[in-house]
């Protein structure tokens, strides 16, 4: 078992590596091909569904070299004004979570009941702020909502000072309310400025700004990973992570107030009441098509959680089972799981992003975590064979992510993107709550959860499956 985690990490660091060229140079041939633009996908590429399709097929900024240089610098532009503060909004996040159970549990010595009963708490908040944060957002700007994710999140981290459990308590019920932020405000403020700045007549698609987002959140877990672990061995504490995680909020927060501009909801969505955008959201919902993916993200999201929850101390107890006391290097394991979740993302990457190519990676998702999960309960006395099933899992997650993203950009209109992401996130929440509120000790309880989990990943399956984004009219369009 020596260097076994380490040598994990160069071989999962060495295969994303091969798998991110693989997609750099296919994209850059692609666009260097003669005609490549103009190409169109026997079944329809996804995103060049989603953009307007009559300004950019004329390729006039492929003939015109001023204008093709004023389109890169848009890109240009674009990206370092939101993939930077994206960078340190997700770092803010990574580098306190492979934390957060470890500082309750084996720094604070809070029993395990107390600390379900922390992430509990988050969770809780989390879904009673995603019936109104984005509609708030919309309706007073996703600009400042972004802020105060920082603000939130930066309160979050300092609480973990504290010893107090009223303290503790309200530092996860900001906790809740950020993560409900990151996960809605942010990919809708950046949605609306992708066509504000009609970034949809360039080369650049949102599937490739997705694939992105995850490969650059990938990369920034790995790397806080490894600083996390650094400054805990450095200090002998587990609330420095914590402590960096609030300056990099800091500097999110910062470079927000630079460079972003302020964007909303349509205008009546943004006139209107929190109420009335909420009820707007609702009546996007009613599409079937929407609600597959609700109920796929949220199995599949709380399905994730649950994994984040238990895989530290189910490793450290398939450790004690082999008979070792040695502790668990926490981050750099956090660092394979995430070069595997990477991997991920690069495979999404270089696959066909057309509607029903798409629908069905999402799909393939659902299956392998189900499977991974069965295999992870006749593992969780073997610390390689389980630590693998997490990492397969990952892979997942890496695929998930982006095509889930994609599919929602499509069904969702702009007006009430902060809104309806918020809203979809309720039954996540309330699912993770419903969890932890029969939180036990042991492995046996692990296993009941992980069961639990992949029969209803399969649900979710056979509800996309019957209900898939593939087929029927989608955004408006009939495919």
């Amino acid at each position: 078992m020596k260097y076994f985690y380490e040598a994990n990490a160069a071989l999962f660091a060495a295969g994303s590596a091969y798998l991110l060229s693989r997609q750099y140079w296919r994209s850059n041939n692609r666009l260097r091909r003669p005609g490549a633009e103009a190409e169109p996908s026997k079944e329809g590429d996804l995103e060049r569904e989603i953009e307007d399709q009559s300004d950019h097929s004329d390729g006039a900024h492929g003939s015109d070299p001023s204008i093709a240089a004023e389109s890169s610098e848009a890109i240009r532009r674009f990206q370092i004004d939101y993939f930077l503060v994206y960078a340190l909004a997700v770092a803010a996040d990574w580098l306190q979570g492979p934390h957060i159970y470890a500082i309750y549990k084996y720094e604070k010595q809070l029993p395990e009941k107390t600390v379900a009963a922390l992430y509990a708490a988050g969770f809780i908040a989390g879904a009673v702020s995603a019936s109104f944060a984005g509609g708030l957002a919309d309706r007073h700007g996703r600009r400042l909502a972004c802020l105060f994710y920082c603000a939130s999140y930066a309160l979050t981290c300092l609480t973990m000072l504290s010893d107090n459990l009223i303290i503790l308590f309200l530092g996860r019920l900001c906790g809740g309310v950020s993560t409900t932020l990151l996960f809605s405000v942010f990919p809708a403020w950046m949605i609306a400025e992708y066509h504000n700045r009609g970034l949809q007549n360039t080369e650049l698609h949102l599937s490739s700004v997705f694939s992105k987002m995850t490969t650059l959140s990938c990369v920034v877990a790995i790397v806080s990973g490894i600083l996390g672990d650094a400054l805990v061995a450095y200090f002998g504490s587990r609330v420095w992570p914590f402590l960096a995680a609030t300056a990099c909020s800091g500097g999110a927060a910062f470079l927000i107030v630079q460079s972003w501009k302020e964007n909303y909801g349509t205008q009546s969505s943004a006139t209107s009441s929190s109420f009335a955008g909420l009820k707007s959201a609702l009546a996007i919902a009613k599409d079937p098509r929407v609600l597959a993916l609700g109920v796929a993200s949220a199995v599949f999201e709380g399905t994730m959680y649950l994994v984040i929850f238990f895989w530290s101390a189910a490793l450290k107890s398939a450790r004690a089972h082999a008979g070792s006391a040695d502790e668990l290097p926490f981050g750099l394991i956090f660092s394979n799981f995430m070069c595997a979740m990477m991997a991920g993302s690069a495979i999404f990457g270089l696959s066909s992003h057309t509607r029903q190519n798409v629908t069905h990676l999402l799909m393939a998702t659902l299956l392998i975590v189900s499977c991974c999960l069965s295999a992870a309960v006749l593992l969780l006395e073997h610390e390689m064979g389980a630590f693998w099933a997490i990492c397969l899992i990952e892979l997942c997650i890496g695929i998930y992510f982006p095509s889930m993203e994609l599919l929602k950009s499509e069904v969702i209109e702009d007006g009430v993107r902060g809104t309806a992401y918020s809203v979809m996130r309720v039954p996540l929440n309330v699912f993770v709550v419903a969890a932890h509120a029969m939180d036990q000790e042991g492995d046996e309880h692990r296993k009941h959860v992980f069961l639990t989990c992949a029969v209803l990943l399969m649900v979710a399956f056979g509800v996309l499956k019957r209900y898939s984004p593939a087929s029927g009219e989608v955004g408006g369009m009939a495919v």
